[in-house]
């Protein structure tokens, strides 16, 4: 899985590096044909006495295609979804340069140059991860085999076949050795084979020596769940048992690790800033409830934070008053208890908003699983493995499960977002907190709310 994960990351720098270039040669020929050859060398000049406004330019490209998947050719579904999200890049992209060229007056290049620019670049990016699809994204040489049997297995080789570019292909599948039985290993030749994905062994099974020698020679040995985790952003709860959480050791730091200080200052500032910039927008909304359907404006409700601790959860309120009368039940497609305005403060998570101050509070960070009612946590825990697992870490205004999945209803639902949810607590840090708020803008704009 290492190498996997050292390919995917060649992968991110070079569409990265290629979207560089492209940009900037896309400026350059956008120059050339505005200004023709005699004003070119002029607006160069011009353009390389602000390497700010470049490195700017560069910098807001990367977070928009980082934010819409578009440096990961393994989620790229569809040639529809391609150019869905990278027209959503796109206009993104000339909003936040025509920001930019506003506010700091050195940048003031002229705006037929920037849509240029945008005209000439894009296309060029689609055609890229069109070619790469075609032919830098076909499934690598790589082999793995299988030993063992079970639903895992079975989930492991479906995940496989459905993915258009799979990282690594079933060289062989062997069966769990039986009781006494020999090591299915032996006679195998293992030249070439870069991952052994083994489903379960018992204690004393001949093959686990045999595994360990080629671990320490070079061939990966991961469990199934743990392949199946980092292929999908899932950790499959019915696959596996507490001994599983404690053997990784992933787990066993998240209580102590320096990142809960680092998180609780960059929620400060985030949360600050945003409350700052959408204050006019917050206004307007809670405006809009008040006209449109009375008090209260907002909607508190009780749910659990981190080690299970109750708080008051702050939102819009965009359902009518007699909710309540109802008992705890889940929003549906449609819901008809929405007040018309509510749908649209629903669809673009406005109503959300008033849990920044949530967050400043210290009962919620940006990142992490989202809280739940005690009520139905309570439900929750005694249905689904390992939901209290969830409770060791802040909850969020976004999560690994908002990004990847739409509304929930129904308990298997939950028990899916469950698995994405430990899946963001077993790699707690830095680099989950940057993706998840990255990848956010994406959901935002193509997982509406309800």
């Amino acid at each position: 899985m290492q190498k996997t994960a050292i390919r995917e990351l060649r992968t991110k720098i070079l569409l990265a590096g290629s979207d560089a270039l492209i940009l900037i040669g896309a400026g350059l020929i956008a120059a050339w044909v505005r200004f023709g050859a005699t004003g070119f060398d002029s607006e160069l000049n011009q353009l390389l006495q602000h390497p700010g406004f470049i490195l700017y330019a560069v910098s807001v490209q990367f977070a928009l295609a980082t934010t819409f998947d578009l440096y990961q050719p393994s989620s790229w579904r569809t040639p529809d979804y391609l150019l869905a999200r990278s027209a959503a890049m796109a206009i993104i992209m000339a909003i936040s340069l025509v920001l930019g060229v506003y506010l700091v007056e050195p940048w003031r290049f002229g705006r037929g140059l920037l849509a240029l620019t945008l005209f000439i670049s894009v296309p060029l990016q689609v055609l890229l991860r069109f070619v790469w699809l075609r032919i830098a994204a076909r499934p690598q040489a790589r082999s793995a085999i299988l030993i063992g049997d079970g639903p895992i297995i079975g989930a492991l080789r479906k995940e496989l076949k459905d993915r258009p570019n799979p990282p690594f292909q079933i060289a062989r599948h062997l069966p769990a050795p039986a009781n006494g039985a020999k090591d299915p290993l032996n006679g195998i030749d293992v030249h070439g084979i870069d991952l052994i994905i083994v489903a379960q062994l018992a204690d004393g099974d001949p093959t686990i020596d045999h595994l360990a020698a080629l671990n320490f020679h070079g061939t990966t040995v991961v469990d199934a769940a743990g392949a199946y985790a980092s292929l999908t952003g899932r950790i499959p709860v019915h696959q596996v048992d507490s001994r599983w959480f404690i053997a990784t050791g992933d787990f066993s730091t998240i209580a102590t690790t320096p990142f809960h200080y680092l998180q609780r200052f960059f929620d400060l500032f985030t949360a600050t800033t945003l409350l700052i910039l959408t204050s006019p927008v917050l206004f307007a909304s809670a405006l809009a409830v008040l006209v449109t359907s009375g008090l209260p404006i907002l909607y508190r409700q009780r749910r659990l934070g981190r080690y299970g601790r109750p708080f008051e959860l702050l939102k819009l309120r965009t359902m009518r008053h007699d909710i309540r009368d109802r008992g705890p039940t889940f929003a549906e497609e449609n819901d008809a208890r929405v007040i018309p305005v509510g749908r649209w403060l629903r669809r673009w998570r406005i109503d959300e908003l008033p849990q920044l101050v949530n967050v400043l509070r210290g009962e919620m960070s940006l990142v992490g699983p989202r809280p739940e009612r005690p009520e139905v946590a309570a439900r929750f825990e005694k249905e689904i493995p390992f939901y209290a697992f969830r409770y060791s870490v802040r909850p969020g205004l976004t999560g690994w499960a908002q990004i990847h999945l739409p509304y929930c209803a129904r308990t298997e639902d939950h028990m899916v977002k469950l698995e994405f949810d430990l899946y963001a607590v077993r790699h707690h840090g830095p680099a989950m907190y940057a993706i998840v708020l990255l990848r956010t803008l994406g959901a935002l704009v193509f997982q509406a709310g309800r």
